[in-house]
């Protein structure tokens, strides 16, 4: 059974940042962003419902155009 928290707290939370240091992206060839928009993501739950176990949440750093294609899917796998 899952914790009460799993339904009513937010499972992820993006934040639009700016590089002002070189930060490398979590995906793909790890690219290098500096002096650009860069997106943030913050999952505080996994699939099964289970929180992090060392840290409040698990952090994903996406390019811009990541990050879109990651919504663009995310969206299909949806079942209407």
């Amino acid at each position: 059974m899952k914790h009460i928290s799993a339904y009513f707290d937010k499972v992820e939370k993006a934040q639009e940042k700016f590089a002002w240091w070189p930060v490398r992206s979590s995906f793909g060839d790890k690219k290098l962003i500096w002096l650009k928009k860069y997106v943030r993501v913050d999952v505080f739950y996994d699939d099964m419902g289970r929180p992090p176990i060392k840290e409040r949440s698990w952090h994903f750093i996406y390019t811009k155009n990541e990050y879109l294609l990651m919504l663009l899917r995310k969206d299909e796998t949806k079942v209407y």
